[in-house]
């Protein structure tokens, strides 16, 4: 089930972010700059966005985080992935945002990319942070 995200749900969120957002960087080999969701500098931008929760069984398994024209945030439990959770939030998203839509995800994220090509994106830029 996809829902809006509600206040009460932030603890749920934050252990989905948390979770995913150490297995991107761990892909990347750039897990020693990990910061909790609670502790991250963007978490009032984060908090901004209009957030939409996927729920299994009352429990937060995914969500997606949603700027102006753009997907901002994704993410998906690592032990739910390939559930088709993050294509029900990918199609969220797509009926929510006015295109074109854009979104960045590291180099090295080949189901976030598989997930992305299969919904139609297309890589437009290629961009090496340190």
């Amino acid at each position: 089930m996809i829902r809006k995200y509600k206040a009460e749900d932030f603890y749920e969120l934050a252990k989905v972010m948390d979770e995913g957002r150490m297995q991107e960087l761990e892909a990347e080999g750039m897990e020693q700059v990990f910061i909790s969701l609670k502790d991250a500098p963007y978490l009032k931008y984060f908090l901004s966005c209009d957030i939409y929760v996927a729920e299994k069984d009352e429990q937060v398994v995914g969500f997606v985080g949603l700027g102006r024209r753009r997907l901002d945030f994704l993410y998906v439990l690592p032990g739910m992935q390939g559930k088709g959770i993050g294509s029900a939030l990918m199609k969220t998203a797509l009926a929510k945002l006015p295109r074109p839509v854009r979104l960045a995800v590291f180099a090295d994220n080949e189901r976030a990319k598989n997930l992305y090509q299969k919904f139609g994106f297309k890589v437009t830029e290629t961009r090496t942070e340190k």
